[in-house]
Formats: structure tokens, sequence, C-alpha cells
């Protein structure tokens, strides 16, 4: 027996509502928010965020060449510190002072 017309509405209807659901729960699934700062002409610079989780994972990315000049020495930034719910902060490596003009990109994933 053939479809008819209305059947295949339905199930055209039915597969869309099903494909946003599995988009919501993938998307629900791994939180995520995304920002930028500038380095602090300090050793520490604090990052506002509101997203941040005690298990946050915060990845880093260098968006300029003063950036990706401290990322290559001894200065590399590493996540010191998150505070759930406010802010995380980065530290150089060496203890040293980043110029202040380094800008980078951050993503935070946050666990389920």
């Amino acid at each position: 027996m053939a479809a008819s017309l209305d059947d295949v509405v339905r199930e055209l209807n039915l597969s869309n509502r099903n494909m946003s659901l599995l988009i919501t729960t993938i998307t629900g699934m791994f939180p995520r928010s995304t920002g930028t700062f500038t380095c602090a002409a300090a050793a520490t610079t604090s990052v506002a965020d509101a997203n941040v989780l005690s298990t946050s994972t915060i990845l880093l990315m260098p968006t300029n060449a003063a950036a990706g000049t401290l990322q290559a020495g001894t200065t590399h930034l590493y996540l010191s510190a998150r505070t759930a719910g406010t802010s995380f902060t980065v530290a150089t490596a060496s203890g040293g002072s980043a110029a202040g003009t380094e800008t980078f990109l951050y993503a935070i994933f946050n666990p389920l």
C-alpha cells in the first residue's frame, strides 16, 4: 500500500522533531562558554566568567604575536585557579610578568 501525502508529511515532521531533540541533547552534553582576555602586566591574570566550575576544562588560544611569544617561552601560561561561578586565573610558569599586551581566546567546557 502506498503512503499518502499526509503520511509522508507526518513522518517528516516526526523526523524533524527527533532531529531537533537530538541536537538539543548533544549541545546540552557539552556546555561551554567562550570569551577573550588580555593579560595583565603581572604574573597572574584573573578572567571573570560566571560559567566556570571547579571541574571546568579551560582551553587557551593565543590571538596575537605577543601571546604566541609568551606561550613559547618560560613564561608560558597555565591555569592556576578556578573559582566556581566567578572566574579563573592564569599565571606565568616562570612567575615573571606578562607584558600586558597578550590577547587570548578561551573556551570553557563543563562536565555533565
